[in-house]
């Protein structure tokens, strides 16, 4: 069994604007970047700053990240978009800033997956309306059951490559 100080050997460490996103932190993230602190900058899994507020549906955050130009776009380490986290989770004004300020909804991870599979999935029927409503390509066909068992699907089969 591994003790605290290996663990603390191999532990990731990441800057403490992180926590201060995640806990809704408006002062002390806007002090980081006041202070030319990066707003693309990621953790070792690859979430950006914008994309933890967005997730946890911080909308004053995302808002204030978007100002300083953070990547709308940025992935994880897995494939991920902003919006893809945004859709599993379920939240409708976020997903609407990303979308103003020029989220990719055609994305698609490395499983093929985009952001309407993710609202699809997890029964997120706003957002499947809403980005059937934008999105370029035709809207999925068949009855809501068939879709969110086709979307839910994709979790569960290897990406290939």
């Amino acid at each position: 069994m591994r003790t605290w100080a290996d663990y603390l050997k191999t532990a990731q460490t990441e800057d403490p604007v992180f926590d201060a996103v995640r806990q809704n932190d408006y002062n002390q993230v806007m002090t980081y970047l006041k202070n030319l602190g990066n707003p693309d900058l990621k953790n070792h899994k690859g979430h950006s700053l914008l994309m933890l507020a967005a997730y946890n549906g911080h909308l004053s955050l995302v808002s204030l990240l978007i100002s300083c130009r953070a990547d709308v776009n940025s992935r994880d380490n897995s494939g991920n978009t902003i919006l893809m986290g945004v859709a599993f989770k379920g939240h409708d004004k976020v997903a609407r800033q990303l979308l103003r300020a020029g989220a990719d909804l055609n994305a698609r991870n490395p499983k093929g997956q985009t952001a309407l599979s993710f609202a699809e999935a997890f029964g997120r029927d706003d957002l499947v309306r809403l980005f059937n409503e934008l999105q370029s390509e035709p809207p999925a066909q068949g009855s809501r059951f068939w879709r969110r068992l086709q979307a839910l699907s994709q979790f569960f089969i290897p990406a290939r490559g």
